[in-house]
């Protein structure tokens, strides 16, 4: 453990947003080019990054690419997270800036924050950058109210669909395999929803048609719901 002084670097969260370069923050590019790592997550191991892709043009080529798979849950996912902050904590305690690069906002559904628990009991430096959510960038597309007046949001994966109880505004996360069970629960309760795919993405839509959701199933994908 070290004492957080000047002489070690710091971990910086950073956001890029949905899928469009565009959608980076300038704190997000700025914060990026101070770096000397840059690490980023696979879906699969050996595969490539999304938010590497999102933001490859902001990154100079002198700087160290680190790519690393984070499994979902488990021990497994426990362990490749310790191993990257090993990796990290090596920089960190060389006095280099790593930059962690997460799709959307560091602080919503990101393996960054397992990584950040471990640097914070370090005792290191970390810093965190929002970007824009996948969520806001869907409703932007979409047309869609998120929330309005003094109503709520529930923000939440399908799996805890079935918590719902008077919400009118509702977001459903993580719904690849599981929308033929999210429409029917949505029209059931009488839910008038919005199918959104690889928002800001090549292969982008825009879906309210039931059956056109049904055949259009995508991991990049989301449903924003209100009550009719």
């Amino acid at each position: 453990m070290n004492n957080g002084t000047s002489e070690f670097g710091t971990l910086y969260g950073i956001g890029v947003g949905p899928g469009d370069e565009e959608l980076l923050t300038i704190k997000a590019v700025n914060t990026i080019k101070k770096c000397s790592v840059i690490m980023a997550p696979s879906a699969r191991e050996g595969g490539k990054s999304t938010a590497l892709s999102i933001a490859k043009n902001f990154i100079d080529k002198d700087k160290e690419i680190i790519i690393k798979h984070f499994p979902m849950g488990g021990d497994e996912q426990e362990k490749k997270i310790f191993d990257a902050f090993k990796d990290v904590e090596k920089r960190l305690s060389n006095g280099e800036n790593v930059a962690f690069l997460t799709i959307g906002d560091p602080f919503v559904y990101s393996t960054y924050i397992y990584l950040l628990n471990y640097v914070k009991k370090g005792g290191y430096n970390a810093e965190t950058v929002p970007g824009i959510t996948s969520f806001c960038a869907a409703a932007s597309l979409a047309g869609e109210t998120l929330v309005i007046g003094n109503e709520r949001v529930s923000i939440m994966p399908a799996s805890q669909l079935h918590k719902i109880t008077d919400e009118k505004f509702v977001v459903v996360m993580k719904v690849y395999g599981k929308e033929k069970e999210i429409v029917d629960f949505l029209e059931r309760n009488n839910f008038k929803y919005v199918y959104v795919k690889r928002a800001y993405r090549e292969g982008q839509e825009i879906i309210r048609d039931r059956n056109e959701i049904l055949k259009n199933r995508d991991y990049m994908s989301l449903i924003i719901a209100h009550r009719k």
